[in-house]
């Protein structure tokens, strides 16, 4: 008799984004290179249409779609992001850029205590590279963006 396999795949979340893309190797070659990613198993050694990689300690789906699950059109951006932290926010933010991703907010510190920048993979899928800069109670948290939109509404005032 067989023993039923686990739920989670060894090293797996609960959840696990599926990014799909118009060019898996190309997409698999940016995040190797933007992310340092490591590819975990791929469905074929030359085109591969599916490929799992894990980046820092989480895992990702890159595929080619299925489906009406197809990858994003070209020059446009999906409407869902990806948190990803680094260890060095303008650092990882050059890499990716060298590497032809596309700009959407250059890094900036936080009132919620990260340094956060905003780009688009060259596949149109959306990244926040953050850094952790402070540690924040949400009392703390809540307090700066107070202090945040008032300034902004007695500017425009």
């Amino acid at each position: 008799m067989n023993k039923k396999p686990a739920t989670l795949p060894r090293g797996y979340r609960t959840c696990t984004a599926s990014l799909a893309v118009a060019d898996v190797p190309a997409a698999l070659q940016f995040y190797e290179r933007a992310f340092d990613a490591k590819v975990q198993a791929h469905d074929a050694d030359e085109a591969p249409g599916f490929a799992s990689i894990k980046i820092g300690n989480s895992m990702l789906f890159v595929t080619a779609g299925w489906g009406a699950h197809g990858p994003a059109v070209p020059g446009t951006v999906t409407p869902v992001g990806h948190h990803m932290y680094v260890e060095d926010t303008d650092a990882t933010l050059a890499t990716a850029l060298d590497n032809g991703a596309s700009l959407i907010a250059d890094a900036t510190d936080t009132y919620w205590g990260e340094r956060c920048a905003t780009i688009a993979d060259p596949f149109g899928h959306v990244w926040t590279l953050a850094t952790r800069v402070e540690n924040l109670k949400p009392a703390d948290i809540s307090e700066r963006r107070k202090a945040l939109l008032d300034a902004a509404q007695t500017e425009a005032a």
